[in-house]
This record gives structure tokens, C-alpha cells and sequence, in this order.
């Protein structure tokens, strides 16, 4: 089963037995987006995009004088 991704389009090659019955996250490896992606009888029921967590840092390491400001 092949499906697009939502965010740039490429096509997902989902062609694998694990993909028959699943839901769960899929990733696009040309653009990194993972979605949420449900099948049933290896038909795709629904397919959305997941929220993208950005890595928060400090924008200044521990031990620094910027930090303890």
C-alpha cells in the first residue's frame, strides 16, 4: 500500500505485512514529517500529521553568566 505524505507529498511505501492491520506513526525519510497512520485489511483509514515538538534548549549552557541572569 502506498500513501502520500502529508506535508510534502512523497509517496510512503507501506508494502509490508506489519502495515496490513496497524496504527501508529509513519515516518517520510524525504522530509522527516511523521503522521499518524491507521489501516485496516491493509486499506489506509485515516492518515494525519502529528504535532512537531521542537528540541527546547537554554539558549545558554548551565555554569554561564547569561543563564544565572
Amino acid at each position: 500500500m502506498k500513501v502520500n505524505c502529508v506535508s510534502c507529498g512523497r509517496e510512503l511505501n507501506l508494502d509490508h505485512w506489519i502495515f496490513d492491520h496497524y496504527s501508529g506513526p509513519a515516518k517520510c525519510f524525504s522530509c522527516g514529517r511523521v503522521m499518524s497512520v491507521k489501516t485496516i485489511e491493509g486499506k489506509t483509514i485515516s492518515i494525519d500529521p502529528l504535532p512537531v515538538i521542537e528540541n527546547r534548549l537554554p539558549m545558554y549552557p548551565k555554569g554561564t553568566k547569561a543563564y544565572e541572569d
